[in-house]
């Protein structure tokens, strides 16, 4: 520290001592003051002397004969309007030629031509297709950017004038008219006609008032009704879902039912042909002589045929239990319910015939089992040639026969009406329910979608109705106010005299057309409330300027002022102490600059701040982060780094804000402007000058001291490793003896 304090010293020793270096430095410390002020001045209100811009007006109006012989001529009265007009610097030509002639030539910025018809259209606008009167404006562009954005102006002030007496015009010819129409009402003896047609005119607006109120209530209702219907969708939506996957589980159901009909058909067939092939062989091998020696293989076939028959009966019984199952259910139809109890009497008499066959098959089994045995082949073989016998014995066969045909042909009938009827029957009802199931599924599923969009369409029925009643509300209320003022007129009229009646009447129409006119050519004023008022234009440019200057202060410092420090008699001084002991003396003429500036601002030019210790402090944490900034720039890379001082200057007077809004300027000073510190010094003194809002000023100051510690960084740290790349380049430019 007592380095740093020693080679600050002695800069301010070496500084007074010597007269000739005195001077410069206090120049240095005002020079930036000078720039600040001149510029602020300038612009301190440059509009007040917009008289000094001269625009040429010409009138080739020829005037409009009125009914009455009167002429007018309002290019004449545009013309005495101007004349006393003396903000812009109005030049009156006597042709249209001279005032072009003017502006090409640069002599005027601008000029006015008034039309020929201008009058005329003025006064004729409702018969001649809606044509308005015309002026024409020409503009020399050439001549100064600024100064056509004045006349610019000029002439929108000038057009809205205009516009103004059209509309003063028109509206003083309407109402003239209708006093006219109610001095003829008042000679003519018509007004009891009249004074019906106002009594029925308001009684038709009384009912269409009501009728209004019929409205809004049924829309009110509606409303109601929309929202309780679209507050039930969600449990709707939720009822249907659950019955679509009842139905999808319910047709899962009838796909497992089809694939285990399909098995069922498979085992019944395979039952019964088991049983016919049983049958056939017993009736192949019926005589005494076969029937004796296969009795074995014919009680086989037939234990076999039993057991097949009571699979088939158990087969159908299952199969009849099911389909009772089915047709009480609720999705059947009733054209389904009556083809399956068909099919379930059909199954009982297939049932029926199975049973018959079981019974049938016991009585073969016990004849069959009367010629089996040793002694019964004997007997017979012994008794063989007695007629008797033999005809008992082919009368036992022939039974069986009989029997085992019958059997045969029955079962025969039984496979045939399960597979030509039974089968295709159960196979269509179940096809059909599966065809119900799907259509319901799907009818079910797009409800489920059509629910979903319900509640928007619900929504735009709330939101249509709630518009319809604010329509209907307004209209109701413009309605109720014309029954009101015709209430009163026709109370009025009903309270004198018949012959005081045209009297009343007149009071009530008549009126000032020229206080008409003048009422609807401006009939809303605008107030105009200022908030963070300032009085001037510069004024309002000072937090730019001030700023500005103090920047150019700093880079003026480092022009003129060494930044390197070379103390002779210290020894082993390290660069921090260098760099913090040169650049105390940058910092105390940076605070002298920004003093002047601001003393001057207040009591010189007296600009308008609010907050004057507010606006040094500004000033003063600006200067100590501009020279922190620009001095390590300067010491950082030489002359490299003042020339970077000069372009960052440069980049914030065009992008920063300071003059133009920065929404209106390019995309890359939008993009680039936060990294600068001119925007956050500028806002901070805007906020001295017009008014404080919240922290506002304090978070503009904190985001402005963010540089100076980036100017540390730089000086301190970043500077270090271009410190041999420095020396190299100021030795070159040493060698060119210009540099």
């Amino acid at each position: 520290m007592k380095n740093i304090w020693r080679i600050f010293s002695g800069d301010m020793k070496r500084l007074v001592r010597n007269p000739f270096a005195l001077v410069i430095a206090i120049g240095l410390c005002i020079i930036p003051s000078l720039y600040a002020w001149f510029n602020i001045y300038s612009n301190w209100d440059p509009y007040a002397n917009t008289k000094n811009i001269k625009i040429a007006v010409a009138t080739e109006d020829t005037g409009y004969q009125m009914d009455d012989g009167t002429t007018v001529n309002m290019g004449d009265s545009v013309i005495e309007s101007l004349k006393e007009n003396d903000k812009i610097g109005w030049v009156f030509t006597d042709t249209k030629d001279a005032a072009l002639e003017g502006v090409y030539s640069g002599e005027y910025y601008a000029a006015v031509i008034i039309s020929s018809d201008f009058t005329y259209s003025m006064y004729n606008v409702f018969r001649e297709d809606f044509k308005g009167p015309t002026i024409s404006y020409y503009e020399n562009e050439k001549k100064n950017a600024v100064a056509t954005k004045i006349t610019d102006s000029a002439v929108s002030t000038l057009k809205q004038s205009i516009n103004e007496q059209f509309i003063e015009v028109l509206a003083s010819n309407i109402f003239e008219q209708t006093n006219h129409i109610s001095e003829q009402m008042e000679e003519n003896d018509k007004f009891a006609y009249f004074q019906n047609k106002l009594e029925n005119l308001n009684e038709n607006l009384i009912g269409y008032s009501k009728m209004i109120d019929t409205f809004i209530a049924g829309n009110s209702e509606l409303s109601q009704a929309v929202a309780e219907a679209k507050g039930s969708i969600p449990g709707l939506s939720d009822k249907v879902s659950d019955g679509a996957k009842s139905f999808g589980t319910a047709r899962s159901s009838l796909d497992d039912t089809k694939t285990s009909l399909k098995s069922f058909s498979e085992n019944v067939n395979q039952t019964m042909t088991s049983i016919n092939d049983s049958m056939n062989k017993i009736q192949g091998s019926i005589n005494a002589t076969n029937l004796a020696g296969d009795a074995q293989q014919t009680a086989d076939s037939l234990n076999q045929a039993a057991l097949d028959a009571v699979e088939l009966q158990r087969e159908l019984n299952r199969l009849q239990e099911h389909l009772k199952k089915v047709v009480v259910e609720d999705s059947v139809s009733d054209a389904d319910r009556t083809v399956i109890q068909k099919i379930i009497e059909t199954i009982e008499s297939i049932n029926g015939g199975a049973t018959d066959i079981e019974k049938a098959i016991s009585s073969i089994n016990q004849i069959a089992m009367g010629f089996s045995g040793d002694s019964q082949t004997d007997t017979i073989n012994t008794q063989v040639s007695g007629s008797m016998v033999a005809d008992a014995i082919n009368k036992s066969l022939s039974d069986m026969t009989q029997v085992l045909t019958t059997c045969s042909q029955a079962i025969t009938n039984m496979q045939e009406m399960y597979t030509t009827s039974l089968v295709p029957q159960l196979d269509n009802v179940i096809d059909s329910m599966s065809q119900m199931l799907n259509n319901v599924s799907d009818i079910l599923t797009r409800l489920d979608d059509t629910l979903g969009d319900m509640n928007s369409v619900f929504s735009g029925i709330e939101t249509t109705v709630t518009g319809a009643n604010d329509s209907l509300e307004q209209i109701q209320t413009v309605i109720d106010g014309v029954s009101e003022k015709l209430t009163k007129l026709l109370n009025r009229l009903n309270s004198v005299e018949d012959d005081e009646k045209v009297q009343a009447f007149m009071e009530f129409m008549k009126g000032d057309p020229e206080g008409y006119g003048e009422f609807f050519s401006q009939p809303v004023l605008v107030t105009t409330e200022e908030v963070y008022p300032i009085p001037n234009y510069g004024s309002a440019m000072t937090p730019f300027y001030t700023i500005l200057a103090i920047w150019v202060g700093g880079t003026i410092l480092v022009a003129l002022i060494k930044v390197k420090a070379e103390p002779k008699n210290l020894k082993n001084v390290k660069s921090y102490q260098l760099f913090f002991g040169r650049y105390l003396l940058f910092f105390v003429m940076g605070q002298l600059q920004a003093l002047i500036i601001v003393l001057g601002d207040i009591y010189i030019l007296h600009c308008q701040i609010l907050y004057p210790g507010w606006f040094w402090l500004v000033a003063s944490l600006a200067s100590v982060t501009f020279t922190l900034l620009i001095y390590s720039l300067a010491l950082s890379f030489g002359d490299v780094g003042k020339a970077l001082a000069v372009v960052i200057m440069v980049i914030q007077i065009a992008g920063s804000g300071g003059t133009f809004p920065i929404e209106l300027l390019p995309a890359v000073y939008r993009n680039i402007y936060i990294f600068f510190p001119f925007p956050y010094a500028i806002n901070a003194m805007r906020e001295t000058i017009g008014g404080m809002y919240g922290s506002d000023y304090m978070k503009n100051l904190a985001e402005l001291m963010i540089f100076a510690v980036v100017g540390l960084l730089i000086g301190l740290v970043i500077r270090i490793p271009f410190v041999k790349l420095n020396h190299f380049v100021e030795k070159r430019m040493e060698d060119t003896k210009m540099m």
